[in-house]
């Protein structure tokens, strides 16, 4: 129906005021929060739409779309419907839509402060968005309670966290970007073996001959062109499949996960921090790997925010269709979804998770321990039994 703008007023009204401060957990949302929120999620924002400003483009569209049966209906023809001419018009239809939502995503963009304006940078990257459009399933990992969701929301729209602590146990002023760069309680560690683990066990799936953590070869003279390159007589890669380039050679890959709002980072656009890592990783053991293995390197970079920086995964995504045949879109989708699900669990791990133990039992020598409880006792049982017996 057209001009019905007025009669979903109430609608937009209950969901400003009591849908979305239900899913956030924070009070009732400003205008400019409710705008962008309204962005489908590849844009940045929840997929919310607004009802009073949807339903007019809506309606267009329907009567554009069914403008040939309608013609047909009102002259009593009995030809059939070109199928072509209503897929061409769902076609120019989105592509429309796309453009409109396009400009729109680009005039909200606009009235963002800094620091909001990097966090949609960061949310429109390939994946990063990939949790919020994904089925709730808890067998593939696919799944938040609701206080990890929240968190989810304040990091992906730079929002205050609630209960969060003063200062981090490693001493330093707790904030975000600290908790997501900090080293205490081995949570980078646990993060980074995440997504080496399960992109091995992909692997095994279309390769031979897959290893975590492979030792390389000792070197024995070899000089490398760059300073930084890593000739530690214990070097390892984080994984290694034959085949997977090239039929009998080895490819070797080594994961990285940094955070783009660190304070060295901010001021550089993503693609140039992707860049950036990936040359540090290809200088640290490409050619290690090249002349001495004789094999290929790949670096895995990904940011906290669920960005990937490679395309090693689609060639991954490739293989896997082939082999369990289904859709190439269908695999990659999942590919996505997994990690992005895998750094956003471990991103919460990082901000919630203690990283000291709330109980320090005191320990003694267990020694000392059973002579003061167990041998003094029968030491005295015994001594007082003997005067009991003397006495007699």
């Amino acid at each position: 129906m057209s001009d019905i703008q007025n009669l979903l007023v109430p609608l937009e009204h209950a969901i400003h005021e009591y849908l979305l401060p239900a899913l956030t957990g924070r009070p009732s949302c400003s205008s400019l929060e409710r705008s962008y929120l309204a962005l489908p999620v590849r844009l940045g924002g929840l997929g919310i739409a607004n009802p009073t400003e949807t339903s007019a483009p809506a309606f267009l569209a329907s009567v554009k779309l069914t403008a040939p049966l309608t013609s047909m209906i009102m002259s009593t023809e009995t030809t059939e419907i070109q199928l072509h001419l209503l897929q061409s018009l769902k076609r120019d239809i989105s592509s429309e839509n796309h453009k409109s939502l396009q400009q729109k995503a680009e005039g909200i963009y606009k009235l963002l402060p800094p620091s909001l304006q990097r966090c949609f940078d960061q949310a429109c990257e390939k994946g990063s968005s990939a949790w919020l459009s994904a089925l709730p399933i808890a067998d593939h990992g696919f799944h938040l309670n609701k206080g990890e969701f929240r968190d989810a929301l304040c990091l992906r729209y730079d929002w205050s966290l609630p209960n969060v602590p003063q200062h981090c146990s490693c001493g330093k002023q707790f904030s975000v970007d600290h908790a997501m760069t900090c080293h205490l309680g081995g949570y980078l560690t646990v993060r980074h073996n995440d997504i080496r683990d399960f992109t091995a066990s992909l692997l095994t799936e279309v390769c031979h001959n897959v290893a975590t953590e492979p030792t390389l070869q000792p070197l024995n003279g070899e000089t490398f062109s760059y300073r930084t390159a890593n000739t530690d007589a214990k070097a390892r890669a984080d994984i290694r499949a034959r085949g997977f380039g090239s039929k009998g050679q080895d490819a070797y890959f080594d994961v990285r996960v940094f955070h783009p709002n660190a304070s060295s980072y901010v001021s550089k656009p993503l693609s140039a921090l992707f860049r950036t890592h990936e040359q540090a990783k290809k200088r640290e053991y490409g050619q290690r790997i090249r002349d001495v293995e004789q094999g290929v390197f790949t670096p895995l970079v990904f940011s906290t925010s669920g960005a990937m920086g490679t395309t090693f995964y689609k060639r991954l995504a490739d293989l896997l269709s082939d082999k369990q045949d289904k859709a190439y879109s269908l695999i990659m989708g999942w590919l996505r979804c997994r990690l992005s699900f895998a750094i956003l669990h471990s991103a919460i791990m990082c901000l919630r998770r203690s990283r000291s133990s709330y109980y320090n039992p005191v320990y003694c020598d267990l020694g000392q321990w059973f002579w003061k409880t167990y041998f003094s006792k029968t030491i005295g049982f015994a001594t007082s039994s003997r005067c009991f017996q003397a006495q007699e």
